[in-house]
């Protein structure tokens, strides 16, 4: 056998056991990596939700068979759907009021036959995503009881948002989002009551990605790899994390000199005068 024809298939069987290429996430509905205008900090960030036939939580679409989305339900506190601020740690609350319609949908996403699955814009343009723009989903994992007559729902939920950990203003977006119930109360409701949503939304920008296999191209909106959580992970921001640790250096200085002076004070000395000199007391 040929050197030429052992080297092709030698190509070959290193081809079969290479791993399958990789694809970046998320792309727009024509399949390409989007391009995007970026939020900036505090800017409100909308969501839209799937909607679904009460009977079988069966999707809804249109006429051209795509996913009919619908906004959130109303917060009585703002009159408006739920929205966020981007990069904006807060606890929220959302008082939703259950029509017969969304009663059914609770049913449905805490028996966990259908999933309470929105979507968050990649960009910030308007009309984006019914232009096909690319987007993060953010499911709501609500738990809780059936009965015959009433639901028991814990209401209280961590809401976790992540984002590029840079401070670019051109890669500002979204990587990933999750809610999830997390209380040990749960509220019983009725057709017709309502209920507020207590959100603790936390938004992540200290994780870098790993195993990039795009390092350094620009054309992407964010950094490719695995935004993968630390062991020991703090779950806040890093401008909250820099907040938090100057008060702790204030708090630690004033505690220092505080002890100063009273070592000082048990040893005889006072102050000269009005100034911060320190003389021997006879």
């Amino acid at each position: 056998m040929k050197i030429s024809t052992l080297f092709i298939l030698a190509i070959t069987a290193l081809a079969d056991i290479a791993p399958p290429p990789s694809q970046f996430y998320p792309l727009n509905r024509k399949g390409e990596i989007p391009q995007i205008q970026p939020y900036t900090y505090g800017q409100d960030v909308f969501i839209d939700c799937i909607t679904r036939n009460i009977d079988n939580g069966e999707h809804k679409f249109d006429s051209n068979d795509r996913i009919v989305y619908g906004a959130f339900p109303v917060c009585k506190e703002t009159g408006q759907p739920l929205s966020f601020h981007y990069g904006v740690s807060e606890d929220i609350n959302c008082t939703i009021t259950f029509t017969d319609e969304l009663y059914h949908l609770f049913q449905l996403y805490i028996h966990e036959d259908s999933p309470f699955s929105c979507r968050i814009p990649l960009s910030t343009e308007a009309n984006y995503l019914e232009s096909g723009g690319a987007f993060i989903p953010l499911t709501f994992n609500f738990r809780g009881e059936i009965h015959d007559a009433h639901l028991d729902i814990d209401q209280h939920m961590n809401l976790i948002i992540m984002k590029p950990p840079n401070n670019k203003a051109e890669k500002q977006t979204v990587i990933s989002a999750v809610a999830w119930s997390s209380g040990t109360n749960a509220t019983r409701v009725i057709i017709g009551e309502e209920m507020t949503l207590e959100l603790a939304v936390r938004w992540l920008d200290n994780i870098k990605p790993s195993g990039s296999l795009t390092k350094g191209l620009n054309s992407l909106p964010f950094d490719d790899g695995f935004y993968k959580l630390h062991m020991s992970s703090v779950p806040i921001s890093t401008k909250t994390l820099i907040f938090l640790l100057i008060v702790v250096a204030l708090v630690a200085s004033s505690v220092s000199c505080g002890g100063y002076s009273m070592k000082y004070k048990k040893r005889g000395y006072g102050p000269v005068d009005h100034e911060s000199s320190i003389a021997k007391q006879d």
